[in-house]
């Protein structure tokens, strides 16, 4: 189908993905003049009236979507047998594909695409839309790193009390929830179950069940549990394995209630995850050995008992015997020193193994916030690097509470001056406003990043969504080339319409004074009450040209009626009209000004089209 135009707008390129359900094209818009995707419903589909109905429905709703983290709907049509859909164009590569070559993914990678997931999702759910088919496949990651959620349309459609259609397996079995495999109701909890089935593909590399039949891997999203995260990367930590096993819970009711609720698990994660011990690395350093310090200043001296001289001698000969022997062994009359090595900026684990090595101990005397170092790790610590101590010495230190957080308002349903008043007093501020079309009042905020309950830094910038009010309805293009100013005016009316700039241009396709531009093609969308800018022409128009059509008659009837029609820019008129025998040779002479169409009939029925130029 490459060089197919469909729709008459969409020019088809070449393929670049194919599906169950349908091929995708990368194609050009060639009203628009810019590169989309055009999805086409494969021939099977197509052939059954109820699902087509069901998914032009749906696509309508999915094009309503606006979201940075889902690929946008154009436009959703019909050519004869074919439907098809027109979307957003994503250059880069799907997650599936990612996961082929790099799985298990970086954890903290996985985490930042399972967070851009649920807000795409969570964006939907909010609109009533619910994906049904969550898999790698239909997720998009562009060259810049934004995740992309597809196919709401086409998954929406799709029956949810079945897992096959036909022949073959609608999506993939391998992320489907359990009630979605037994054919129970479903509800936004469906896809929390799907985005923590891919979570989990993306630690591991392996899906969590998997069988050789369709059939046997739902039953085992039904009956089994899924094995350990850990075991299979033991770089996982625990509290992000407990975020996946809540996610893909058996019973609905004990996943997550909304994708947002997930997001914020694992933001939350990010703030108390555990600190890689390989992430810190020190350089061995010459320790300065400073004099030797008195640890205690004795005082409260008891008092002096008289020894007589055969005591004296006594103690004399023992304390020689004592210095000797530690002398002799290399020691300290004080004990053996060490020097206090720098624990600052390390995780307590590693403070404590460093201090260990050494002979210290480690006593944590507070904790406190700090926007430097993470939690758990060593703001301060006394004696300072350096000193000599007695080993067994205590190394007092105060350990990160890391950054002091903020528990995010609710902004939702608040205009913009009143979020931004609200934020600035929890020391937050407000991100410069994206305003799409709501049922919500203008001027309302409809959705928030981070939402209501996150933990955020002192200073982070919400993000936040407006409503500009109820989208307009739309209508289609009327075409006004040809026509008088003032036709042009009455049938922009007629279509609520506003006439816009009026230019004027010499031309040689439309006579003076006749509309010969206008701002928006014939059939493209537009909403009610907006301006079209038209041009007027100054002139001279089309010249006068004659053509001669030459063609021989068949010989099935006795005689034909010929009728020739001319579709120029003065209209459509017959210029010829004649009786001639079979298998006559006609000769016409037509007379046209500018292009268009000589359409020949024998006996009424349209038997060719000849253009005009």
């Amino acid at each position: 189908m490459n060089g197919t135009i469909i729709g008459g707008r969409y020019e088809l390129i070449e393929v670049i993905g194919e599906g169950g359900m349908a091929k995708v094209f990368k194609a050009r818009c060639r009203i628009l003049d810019r590169i989309v995707a055009v999805k086409i419903l494969k021939e099977e589909y197509s052939r059954d009236k109820n699902f087509v109905e069901k998914f032009k429905s749906e696509a309508l709703s999915a094009a309503r979507l606006t979201h940075p983290n889902i690929v946008n709907v154009y436009d959703v049509g019909q050519e004869n047998d074919v439907y098809y859909i027109v979307m957003e164009y994503v250059e880069g590569q799907t997650l599936k594909d990612v996961i082929r070559r790099q799985a298990p993914l970086p954890v903290d990678r996985a985490v930042d695409i399972a967070i851009m997931i649920c807000d795409g999702i969570h964006h939907a759910h909010e609109k009533g839309i619910i994906h049904r088919d969550i898999k790698p496949h239909n997720i998009l990651i562009t060259e810049h790193g934004m995740v992309k959620v597809a196919d709401f349309g086409i998954a929406r459609a799709m029956s949810n009390a079945t897992i096959t259609y036909g022949n073959n397996i609608v999506g993939s079995v391998h992320y489907i929830s359990p009630e979605q495999a037994k054919g129970d109701p479903i509800n936004r909890t469906t896809d929390i179950y799907s985005v923590g089935c891919v979570l989990f593909e993306m630690l591991t590399g392996r899906v969590p069940f998997d069988a050789e039949s369709p059939i046997t891997v739902a039953l085992k999203h039904i009956h089994d549990e899924p094995p350990s995260l850990r075991t299979l990367n033991s770089t996982v930590p625990a509290s992000l394995e407990a975020i996946v096993y809540k996610a893909i819970q058996k019973n609905p009711a004990h996943r997550y209630v909304t994708a947002e609720e997930m997001r914020n698990a694992l933001l939350v994660y990010y703030t108390n995850r555990p600190e890689d011990l390989n992430a810190k690395h020190r350089n061995d350093q010459t320790l300065v050995m400073s004099p030797v310090v008195n640890e205690r200043d004795d005082s409260g001296l008891k008092k002096k008992k008289k020894i007589r001289p055969i005591g004296i001698a006594i103690i004399a000969i023992a304390i020689i015997g004592l210095l000797s022997g530690i002398l002799v062994a290399g020691g300290s009359l004080f004990g053996e020193e060490v020097a206090v090595p720098d624990i600052k900026g390390m995780s307590l684990k590693e403070a404590e193994d460093s201090l260990h090595d050494l002979g210290l101990q480690l006593k944590v005397i507070g904790r406190e916030h700090s926007d430097k170092f993470e939690k758990d790790e060593v703001i301060s610590q006394s004696p300072d690097e350096g000193r000599k101590v007695k080993k067994g010495r205590k190394i007092e230190v105060t350990l990160s509470l890391g950054p002091e957080l903020i528990v995010v308002p609710n902004v939702v349903g608040k205009s913009v001056d009143d979020a931004g008043r609200l934020l600035s007093s929890k020391d937050l501020s407000l991100g410069r406003p994206e305003y799409v079309y709501d049922d919500r009042p203008e001027g309302t905020i409809t959705s928030q990043d981070p939402g209501k309950g996150a933990q955020v830094k002192s200073g982070t910038s919400i993000r936040v969504t407006v409503s500009k009010g109820k989208q307009p309805e739309r209508v289609s293009m009327p075409e006004l080339k040809g026509l008088s100013l003032s036709e042009a005016r009455a049938k922009l009316k007629e279509y609520e319409l506003e006439v816009g700039e009026i230019k004027r241009k010499d031309s040689a396709d439309y006579y003076a004074d006749k509309i010969a531009d206008q701002e928006y093609a014939a059939g493209v969308m537009v909403e009610k009450g907006t301006p079209i800018s038209l041009t007027v022409s100054n002139g001279p128009g089309p010249t006068s040209k004659t053509k001669t059509l030459q063609f021989k008659l068949p010989g099935d009837q006795e005689y034909y009626r010929v009728v020739i029609k001319v579709n120029d820019i003065n209209g459509t008129r017959d210029v010829y009209n004649q009786l001639h025998r079979a298998n006559d040779s006609v000769y016409a002479g037509i007379t046209y000004n500018g292009t268009g169409t000589a359409e020949i009939f024998l006996n009424g029925k349209s038997v060719k089209v000849e253009p005009l130029r």
